[in-house]
């Protein structure tokens, strides 16, 4: 720990970040090789940037260059490289892409109409990066179907597991956002992106089936803990569909198909008693969002209005959240349209909005509401046509949906990369599904046709 990392977060020193970061580019190096294509080796390195990045955010949050962060620096330079040198231009043509084409072109007319285009610049590279790291997946896939890159790709996530196994040896834990308990993260920042990040890997291992069982279920074992060691609430619940259905799946697809049936009965009564289990020892820290689903209208209101109690639920979440949406209602009618500008919040609000839909209503309008639920139904509905991982596709687009009700993946980079890998998967999954055939009459040589009468 160093004392200036308290600002921003425990951090581990340079004399622990560089050899241990020196070990895990050997592995990188190894999977990167051994990924079988350009696609798949840029997702893999791709990845483990952002994630070892995180470790040193204690340099890589302070302006670099022309003003711009490291991290900013560094996903800019994973986008361009993707578009120059990975990205099929073909494949920009998917129409999958047309609601984020949408939110790109609506992130830059409200900058345009707020006078501020450098938030609209912003807005677009982040979404680029999405694309990117969605068409290198897609890619990556049709050369490898078994998804073998998928699992050298768990190497990404090393950096993740082995600072928060540090952490723990060395017992530098940080103070949880709610401020009623300590958290294990890794020496990174906040435990909201550590947390998504871990998902991801979580989500990796899920579609890695050609790896070795056994380093699986490790895989998978290991950032399950590491979500819940990461505590972020809002990570934990949205995990629930995706893990429930990776145990369900896992069950059922381990027998043989006569037996199928009678296991997945098992395993929907074992899920059961699981979230039981979890409900009892994590049941203290939701209490306030069944506070909240109780009456959430009654939550969404003018900020004055706010009591003290009113004020604590959910992290101060409603109230948040109706601090944005009445800032918004207040604007001009184009504003409601198109809304206050990309990443306008800054320097107005002391958080962010802690919810796509209010953070999208508050700076895109009525326009990016109707782009980014447009991109989510398409998505849903690619997962839903989807061929051979239908049921744990469908489960993990409901865990992103409940991860954007209460915080705001698409303001993180860790955020972006986790729905470009899933809706990369799910587009390659809805293209590979058999298609119906259209009937054809087949012409009989030496046939009499009958005239019609």
């Amino acid at each position: 720990m160093t004392a200036q990392a308290l600002p921003y977060g425990p951090a581990f020193g340079l004399e622990i970040l560089l050899p241990v970061t020196a070990l895990l580019l050997v592995s990188l190096v190894i999977a990167a090789r051994r990924a079988g294509s350009v696609a798949g080796a840029f997702v893999v390195v791709a990845l483990w940037m952002r994630y070892t990045a995180g470790a040193y955010h204690l340099y890589m949050f302070k302006p670099l260059a022309g003003g711009l962060s490291g991290n900013a620096l560094l996903s800019i330079g994973v986008t361009a490289f993707g578009l120059l040198f990975v990205v099929r231009p073909a494949n920009l043509a998917l129409k999958w892409l047309l609601p984020i084409y949408a939110l790109i072109v609506l992130a830059l007319l409200s900058a345009g109409l707020n006078g501020d285009v450098a938030g609209g610049i912003n807005a677009g590279v982040k979404y680029a990066y999405m694309i990117v790291i969605m068409l290198a997946v897609f890619q990556a896939l049709r050369i490898d179907p078994d998804a073998r890159f998928l699992g050298w790709g768990m190497v990404s996530f090393l950096p993740l597991l082995v600072f928060q196994m540090l952490s723990l040896a060395l017992n530098l834990p940080k103070g949880s956002e709610d401020g009623d308990g300590l958290v294990w993260i890794g020496g990174y920042n906040h435990e909201a992106a550590f947390s998504v990040a871990m998902m991801t890997g979580f989500l990796v291992g899920c579609f890695a089936k050609s790896a070795p069982r056994a380093v699986r279920v490790a895989f998978l074992t290991a950032t399950f803990l590491g979500i819940l060691l990461a505590g972020y609430r809002t990570t934990i619940l949205a995990f629930g569909p995706l893990a429930l259905a990776v145990f369900l799946s896992g069950l059922t697809m381990s027998v043989r198909r006569d037996q199928r049936v009678p296991m997945a009965v098992t395993a929907v009564v074992a899920g059961v008693l699981l979230v039981s289990v979890a409900a009892l020892f994590y049941g203290d820290k939701f209490t306030d969002l069944a506070a909240f689903l109780s009456n959430p209208a009654g939550l969404i209101k003018q900020p004055r209005d706010f009591d003290l109690l009113e004020r604590q639920v959910m992290s101060a979440r409603p109230l948040i959240w109706s601090s944005y949406i009445y800032a918004w209602a207040d604007g001009t009618p184009l504003q409601h349209l198109f809304g206050m500008g990309p990443e306008s919040w800054e320097g107005i609000f002391k958080v962010y909005p802690h919810n796509t839909l209010v953070a999208t209503l508050y700076e895109l309008g009525w326009f990016g509401i109707a782009a980014m639920i447009a991109l989510w139904t398409v998505m849903f509905a690619a997962a839903a046509s989807a061929h051979g991982e239908r049921f744990k596709l469908l489960a993990a687009h409901f865990s992103f949906f409940l991860l954007n009700m209460a915080t705001m993946p698409f303001w993180q980079v860790e955020g972006l990369a986790l729905y470009g890998l899933l809706c990369g998967y799910t587009i390659y999954a809805a293209r590979s599904a058999p298609r119906p055939q259209k009937r054809s009459r087949r012409l009989i040589p030496n046939a009499r046709v009958r005239p019609s009468l």
